[in-house]
């Protein structure tokens, strides 16, 4: 069973107490045992996946760019520039699907028509599991990001909607990274890393032929040996070996005064 989340309100007016139970009771604890997230959750992402489709006025397509993306981590005080902007298509797709995270191939801005379509743009769904991911990996930072867009942003309930409150409790969310998810990101990286040396050793003394007796099982991150081009993969290790990118950039602000 979930826990419940802890009560412990920034301010003693009885006022803010009383608002902060109110949020507290409304969202509950958002993140189930089996580390996905609730249906409330589920409906607060695909609310702030609309309010950034919105943001960028209509198109032909719902699903979310990459620079969209960096657009909204901007507007809530992040700066994932580094992955979305800087990091090529093919790798921030190949992170997509390393994640189970569904999305679509839209053609670049100034395509003509006849291009195939290269941009990897996250569908709803898709939005909803990278971002659960993130604040399993990293919650002292992406929970912030969820607070400020809710008290920025007019983020309605796809179901219902409702405006959602203006108040999200960390309290809600869990305290520190998820052991397991870390574990997979490095695993992942360690496996790029050493597909990476091989690439190297193909090119210096040819392909190798390696035959896959195993039989089939789950997905895990030695699944990922030899998926996707040596460009895609090279470009996706830099963002598993640091998902966060503190040794490559300045942290981003984190906001802390929306509740204790």
């Amino acid at each position: 069973m979930a826990t419940e989340p802890v009560v412990s309100p920034v301010e003693s007016t009885p006022v803010a107490d009383a608002t902060f139970k109110e949020a507290c009771q409304y969202w509950g604890y958002l993140i189930k045992d089996d580390k996905c997230g609730t249906a409330q959750l589920d409906r607060l992402l695909r609310g702030i996946a609309r309010v950034i489709s919105k943001q960028s006025g209509p198109g032909d397509s719902p699903d979310l760019t990459p620079s969209q993306i960096a657009n909204f981590y901007r507007s809530v005080g992040g700066d994932y520039d580094v992955l979305f902007l800087e990091t090529p298509p093919a790798s921030i797709s190949f992170i997509y699907r390393s994640l189970g995270a569904f999305h679509s191939l839209q053609p670049a801005p100034n395509d003509d028509g006849y291009s195939t379509p290269t941009i990897p743009a996250l569908k709803p769904r898709g939005f909803v599991t990278w971002q659960t991911i993130q604040i399993l990996l990293g919650p002292e930072e992406h929970v912030p990001f969820l607070q400020k867009a809710v008290a920025q942003f007019d983020v309605l309930d796809p179901e219902t909607n409702t405006l959602f409150p203006k108040i999200l409790p960390k309290e809600c969310f869990p305290e520190k990274p998820d052991d397991a998810m870390e574990e997979w990101y490095q695993g992942v990286a360690e496996r790029l890393r050493k597909d990476a040396e091989e690439d190297v050793s193909d090119k210096e003394h040819g392909p190798q032929v390696r035959v896959d007796v195993n039989e089939p099982r789950g997905r895990d991150s030695s699944d990922l040996s030899g998926e996707g081009s040596a460009d895609e993969r090279h470009g996706a290790a830099k963002y598993f070996e640091d998902p966060l990118y503190r040794r490559t950039r300045p942290r981003p602000p984190v906001m802390r005064h929306f509740s204790k």
